[in-house]
């Protein structure tokens, strides 16, 4: 886990982002994937999930040129809390990082959203109960999980070139520290989120239509005092950004316009991204960009350019698409083509969001199961 599972903002997605998504689908699947993941973290890593403290909650702030104002996103919000409180009522064993609020969303007053930001240049604005967790954090608590996991051998240094079918089984092919390796078992499980589609594609499964691979960064910094109980924030709906504020005094900041510096078609992302999604930006551009992004961000949110940054890197986003998040007929709206697709004892699964990640492998567990069994 040291790529776009920990270079991401780490917003567990309640599916109020998605409002541009007719027939809301995509805002379904990802309040689904919120309210297993604290409880299957909780399965995962015990007392530990209670250690993973989370952000400020989100405000929506809504700029003056969202593709959607605020009465269509404040019925968007309103039908996403009523189909979270059903899941609650119908699942008592889910949750969201451990509450189950009876509601989701308020809309806010312009002399509140006055506190925080510059309301001239915003149409309005939610109080939400969305929070972000840190991803490394998170990592952490996992990576360690695995570690101590009896029925896990973990072989750290192993890139995955290839897989195919050999008989009754599957031979995976790769590269590591100590040269070219090879190994066969009886069933896959494909998650490697970026390189996902081109070893589908060695397995002979055609990709989908429409891939779409972008590079944004982000900036990790240290706030000032006044700063720190300040709420987290996400713009909408367009090409805009994030701010989340941790409770240790830190907060991730990313400005699409300025943050978003890679833009691909091909089934892998360019070989020049990997330096920068693994951490290792150079001082140079790692200060042009922190500046670039604080100075976006202070225009509406009134000292973020007054925080002193310590990391930039950046994530990989996949998705499908032809255009931006500002076209309204974008496929970046609907984030639905997510999940696992088995083949005979090969399972492909794109989580689409951080979100959905732990929803995900127990449907890939559960379809490893069904195939070991058949």
């Amino acid at each position: 886990m040291n790529r776009t599972s920990v270079r991401n903002e780490g917003k567990i997605h309640l599916g109020l982002v998605y409002a541009h998504d007719p027939l809301g689908h995509t805002a379904d699947l990802m309040l689904r994937g919120a309210l297993h993941f604290f409880p299957l973290l909780s399965r995962w890593l015990g007392e530990a999930v209670y250690r993973l403290p989370p952000s400020t909650p989100f405000l929506y702030l809504v700029a003056e040129d969202s593709l959607l104002k605020p009465d269509e996103l404040e019925q968007h919000y309103h039908q996403v809390e009523t189909i979270c409180r059903g899941m609650l009522d119908e699942d008592r064993t889910l949750n969201y990082l451990g509450l189950r609020p009876d509601r989701l969303v308020q809309r806010l007053p312009n002399d509140e959203l006055a506190r925080h930001f510059r309301a001239s240049c915003l149409l309005g604005g939610f109080a939400t109960e969305e929070r972000a967790l840190n991803t490394l954090e998170v990592a952490q608590h996992i990576r360690q999980a695995v570690h101590n996991h009896p029925a896990i051998t973990f072989l750290p240094s192993h890139a995955v070139r290839s897989v195919s079918r050999c008989g009754d089984v599957f031979r995976v092919e790769g590269e590591g520290s100590d040269g070219v390796w090879a190994l066969e078992a009886e069933q896959v499980v494909n998650a490697t989120w970026a390189n996902r589609q081109a070893l589908d594609q060695s397995m002979g499964i055609e990709p989908e239509p429409g891939v779409l691979h972008r590079l944004k960064y982000r900036v990790l910094a240290h706030l000032p005092p006044r700063l720190r109980s300040g709420p987290s924030v996400t713009m909408v709906i367009g090409r805009y950004g994030d701010v989340v504020i941790r409770p240790d005094g830190t907060v991730y900041l990313s400005w699409y316009p300025v943050a978003m510096k890679g833009w691909s078609h091909d089934l892998q992302p360019p070989a020049a991204w990997n330096e920068a999604a693994t951490g290792k930006v150079s001082p140079e551009l790692a200060v042009e960009i922190a500046r670039e992004i604080m100075n976006a961000i202070d225009a509406w949110y009134p000292g973020m350019a007054e925080v002193t940054p310590y990391q930039v890197d950046a994530g990989v986003i996949c998705a499908y698409g032809t255009t931006d998040v500002d076209d309204q007929s974008s496929g970046l709206h609907n984030r639905t083509r997510i999940g696992v697709r088995s083949f005979d004892g090969y399972h492909s699964v794109s989580t689409g969001k951080y979100t959905c990640a732990p929803w995900f492998a127990v449907e890939a567990a559960e379809a490893v199961l069904a195939g070991a069994s058949s």
